[in-house]
């Protein structure tokens, strides 16, 4: 771990040594267990937001335009600067840090089945069943498609399994727009707005473009991609709800909608939480179809940035963070599409052997068909801020290397989840790797009195 006024000073040799560092990585740490480093029951909430296909250098080097990100946050926490995605396109990138799953060819492809139109399929995965090397293949299931069988757990099953305070919700998903236009986006009426459980029917089309006053994308909302939730209509509408709204004004910031209502209270606030916000305040737009936090067009990392300026100040002074049992990680799903690098020995699924390939990359002319297993490994080097009010060292900086099934594993472990899974010690899919390593002391190293 170092200070960041020392990783400044040092960006520009670490850049030119990334690839010698993502290949040092891969290389986990033997072992199985829990090994956060944290007293048990220290971590009590965890916060999942993801914005867009940045790379690290763009995201967080000397010319990134985020400038709240890197002079607000970045101080306020830890800068895992060897933090990686798992894949490319989106989608098999939100699944992996939930489920554990591993790439396949549809999810992989963003489950686009027309390469003309673009349209993607609701499509289930076939045949969907346990793969029988589970040595080679720890909990994935076989063959391609987007929506997974409900014998596939995610961290919600895993979190219903355990008891939970009062008033609490194991897990929520919440989702920038989800519902605002409910003909797009289906769903159940939600009381607060827009629809709770927005996914088509089964082998159905989702929308992929915008609308001026819909920016909701499913594909970036993973909880829907499982039978497990999807199947009891309740259920799913309980837990993956819209995120609600913020208005700007010169004297502050007004907040409607369920983040804002659950953040209200430690016992109200969930144990794990994904917050997705729409496809321009995720940067995932360049220009905005709609408005983005501010009521302009611009998106890409700036629109990301003021949706973090925003809505971070609601997250870092809710009770449940200010207490420091919540951990919140604020990432990206992949990086650029011409990064396929990897860390921590990511292994491909049995339906994929090169995770960082979509098939789309040959329409788009961006990457030569891969020739041979592993050629294209993962989803690049994207990096992630990790904070936490009482655990993690203001402006410290962690060259550890980790990607979407090391955090997967790490929320398990710091809440509590201790059996079952791929490995039978809570871990899912590939977060039950073998010898795949938690955050660690080199993460929750405390906070230091001045």
């Amino acid at each position: 771990m170092r200070r960041l006024g020392v990783a400044l000073a040092a960006f520009a040799a670490a850049a030119a040594t990334t690839a010698a560092t993502s290949a040092a990585a891969g290389a986990p740490e033997s072992g199985h267990g829990h090994g956060t480093a944290l007293p048990d029951g220290a971590i009590k909430h965890v916060m999942v937001i993801d914005l867009e296909n940045e790379d690290f250098g763009t995201s967080f080097g000397p010319a990134s335009p985020a400038r709240y990100l890197n002079e607000a946050l970045v101080p306020q926490g830890q800068l895992m600067t060897q933090y990686y995605a798992t894949g490319h396109f989106s989608t098999d990138n939100y699944l992996a840090q939930i489920s554990g799953q591993a790439p396949n060819r549809v999810s992989g492809n963003d489950c686009i089945t027309n390469t003309t139109t673009f349209a993607s399929t609701y499509t289930d995965v076939t045949p969907g069943t346990l793969d029988p090397d589970q040595a080679r293949y720890p909990g994935q299931v076989d063959g391609s498609g987007c929506v997974y069988p409900a014998a596939v757990q995610t961290i919600g099953a895993q979190l219903d399994q355990q008891h939970h305070g009062a008033g609490q919700v194991a897990w929520r998903q919440y989702a920038e727009d989800m519902g605002n236009d409910p003909a797009r986006d289906v769903g159940t009426p939600d009381p607060l707005g827009g629809t709770d459980c927005a996914h088509p029917a089964k082998d159905g089309a989702f929308p992929n473009r915008a609308t001026t006053t819909d920016q909701y994308a499913i594909r970036h909302v993973p909880f829907l991609f499982f039978h497990s939730v999807t199947d009891n209509a309740a259920y799913c509408a309980q837990h993956v709800v819209p995120l609600g709204t913020v208005t700007t004004g010169s004297t502050g910031d007004t907040f409607q909608g369920h983040l804002a209502q659950d953040l209200a209270h430690a016992n109200t606030t969930p144990a794990f939480a994904m917050v997705t916000p729409n496809v321009c305040n995720d940067g995932h737009d360049a220009t905005c179809t709609g408005p983005n936090t501010e009521g302009g067009h611009t998106g890409g990392l700036v629109g990301a940035d003021l949706w973090l300026k925003h809505w971070m100040p609601l997250i870092l002074n809710s009770p449940a963070y200010r207490s420091g049992s919540m951990l919140v990680l604020l990432t990206f799903d992949e990086s650029a599409l011409t990064d396929t690098t990897a860390c921590c020995n990511e292994q491909p699924g049995p339906d994929n052997a090169n995770p960082g390939y979509p098939p789309l990359a040959a329409s788009f002319g961006t990457l030569p068909p891969p020739t041979a297993p592993g050629q294209y490994p993962g989803g690049g080097r994207t990096g992630a801020v990790a904070l936490n009010a009482k655990w993690i060292q203001p402006g410290s900086v962690n060259d550890t290397p980790y990607n979407h099934y090391s955090a997967l594993r790490s929320y398990e472990d710091l809440l509590g989840i201790k059996t079952g899974g791929s490995d039978g010690q809570g871990h899912l899919g590939f977060a039950g790797q073998t010898g795949l390593r938690p955050f660690g002391a080199d993460v929750f190293a405390g906070r230091t009195t001045p």
